[in-house]
């Protein structure tokens, strides 16, 4: 038991060295923050949204997939989420394409079956399991924009407050604490059948995006 408690603290420890090690002091908007690289593939693969400030209307149950096309420039993203926070997936179906340029750091606009546009960044990858991120719809206005944490199957609720608690000492779009709320994915269920899903759910250009977007 011991050295388990030792593994956690040492984890968590990493976890807070790696992130305010990464950026800034001055806590940054998202209209003046620099992206991560997203052809790093690292971030390929299923991931699920487990945080998001503000919280209000976030669907609970999201899953994507996303990943290069043929041509190793467009990511394709697939995946379906609820058209509310309680309801199982496969309630509202996403797809969109993104024109990856090599190196850039500015984010990229995202638009899901033709809704608006959101310029979507990537801020941190810690431990391989979160993905910091942010997005916006006018980048002169900060009301439109909005903080989320993407997780890999192995988060956990107390690490994804740990994660926003670090965030905001970034990023200004995680610094209000009252409209932060972690999202639990654990419960989400098939639409066709009562069982629990594993905890999937998409790529980095995704989950994030559909809340403003619509």
């Amino acid at each position: 038991m011991c050295k388990i408690v030792i593994v956690v603290v040492a984890a968590l420890a990493l976890f807070s060295g790696h992130a305010l090690a990464q950026n800034p002091q001055t806590p940054q908007w998202c209209n003046v923050s620099t992206s991560l690289i997203w052809n790093n593939t690292d971030f390929f693969g299923n991931w699920m949204e487990v945080g998001r400030n503000p919280i209000q209307g976030t669907p609970g149950c999201m899953i994507f997939y996303g990943n290069l096309t043929s041509d190793n420039v467009t990511l394709s993203i697939n995946g379906s989420r609820s058209a509310n926070p309680t309801s199982v997936y496969g309630t509202i179906h996403e797809s969109a394409k993104v024109k990856l340029v090599a190196n850039a750091t500015t984010g990229y606009n995202v638009t899901f079956n033709n809704g608006a546009p959101v310029m979507t960044k990537l801020l941190q990858f810690v431990n391989y399991t979160y993905l910091i991120g942010c997005g916006y719809t006018d980048n002169q206005d900060m009301s439109t924009s909005f903080g989320f944490i993407l997780a890999r199957s192995n988060y956990t609720l107390d690490n994804t407050q740990i994660a926003a608690n670090n965030a905001s000492k970034l990023y200004s779009n995680f610094q209000n604490s009252s409209t932060f709320g972690t999202i639990n994915q654990k419960g989400c269920i098939y639409s066709s059948a009562s069982q629990s899903l594993p905890m999937i759910s998409g790529f980095v250009a995704l989950a994030l995006l559909l809340i403003k977007a619509h």
